[in-house]
Formats: structure tokens, sequence, C-alpha cells
């Protein structure tokens, strides 16, 4: 076959950057991160999208995160929540239902539905400043800062025995394993242990309704 014999397909014309199609577009930068060093992979994914004509909401869910759990609302909604456990705990108790689970729980809830929530709230919320601040040099007021956080993170944690949340390093335990496909599944639905459900609740959707993104 000859060139001239050849059939030729005409190429696709080039999208120019007026023709592509423009989205609304949440990126969300998901807990579980060290506070102190922010990730870039979010913010430079958002400078691509924004040059290529996207509208771009960035939320940082991480920080958004610790600055909630140390929060006065948070912690009396956490002191709640222990109440309506203990409450429960309590009557298996006097009916002499309790699992050997229970027991062990009742052993956590108790004494820490009897801590003064209102103290520790105010300590995080003074802690918080302080690593927001120039107390952050200070180094005696920084570690107490830090050893409040941990302080705070034992508090949450009773609220969703048997789970283990910890400030940092990240070691947060929910009780399964995330690289079991079955097990990842099965924490999705446990409101007992997932605490990143009633994260989701109470700082995504929101954000995501307001905001009203396509993607």
């Amino acid at each position: 076959m000859s060139t001239a014999e050849l059939v030729q397909i005409d190429g696709l014309a080039p999208i120019t950057k007026e023709d592509r199609k423009k989205s609304k577009i949440m990126l969300l930068f998901p807990p579980e991160w060290v506070p102190t060093a922010p990730y870039l992979a979010l913010p430079s994914l958002t400078a691509v999208l924004r040059e290529a004509g996207h509208t771009v909401i960035q939320r940082d869910i991480n920080i958004g995160m610790w600055d909630h759990f140390f929060s006065m609302e948070f912690l009396i909604w956490v002191k709640a929540r222990l109440g309506m456990q203990l409450k429960g705990l309590q009557e298996n108790e006097k009916a002499g239902a309790l699992t050997e689970r229970e027991m062990n729980q009742l052993a956590v809830v108790e004494p820490a539905y009897e801590l003064d929530v209102f103290d520790l709230a105010d300590r995080a919320e003074d802690a918080k400043q302080i690593v927001r601040g120039d107390r952050f040099y200070n180094a005696e007021l920084l570690e107490g800062a830090l050893n409040t956080f941990r302080e705070t993170m034992a508090y949450i944690s009773s609220a969703y025995y048997p789970a283990s949340l910890v400030f940092y390093p990240m070691e947060s335990n929910l009780g399964y394993r995330p690289g079991v496909s079955k097990e990842v599944f099965a924490c999705l639905g446990d409101e007992q242990v997932n605490v990143y459900r009633d994260l989701c609740n109470q700082l995504v959707l929101p954000e995501v309704s307001k905001e009203q993104p396509d993607v």
C-alpha cells in the first residue's frame, strides 16, 4: 500500500482551557497525622486543580480533629457518652448480667465519668494556645501541654473502650487490623470504638453540606 493510499484519521482537536468542564472539588486531608508536620500533597494537588480552572475547597481534617478533640464542646459530649454507657453497665451489674468485657469496661468508664471535665477542657484549651504561641518555646510549659493532650486522649479513649486513642506518636488502635479488608469494613460500622464515625458526623458532613461540592 502506497503512502497515498493510507487511511488518514484526523486527530481530536485539543481541548482548550476554556472548553474544559469546571468542577467544585473538596479535598479532605484525613486524620491521624502528626499535627506539627503538615503534609504537602494536598496543597500541591489544590494548586494543580486551580490552575486548570476548578474551584477547590481544601480542608485539613487532621488538624481540625485535634482542635475538636481538645475543645470544651467535644469533651462535654464525651462526658455525656460516658454517662450513657455507665448507666447501661450499672444496670447490667445490678442484674448480675455483666460479661467479663463489660466488667473491664466499667472499671474504665466509672472513674473517667467522675473526672472534672471542665477542668480538663480548660487545660486542653490552654494547651492549644501554648503550642500556637510564644509559650511553645518554654520547654516546661510545652511538656505540660503535651501531657495534657495525652491525658485528654486517654479520657476520650475511655468513651470508646476498648479502643486506644493516642496523641503522639500516632499509635491509635481501634482493635481491628488495618491490613484485613473484612475487619476494616467491620470497623466502619462499630459505633463503640470507631471515633472517626463521630468525627465525620461532627466535622466532615457539615462542611460537605455547606459547600455542596461536585466531587
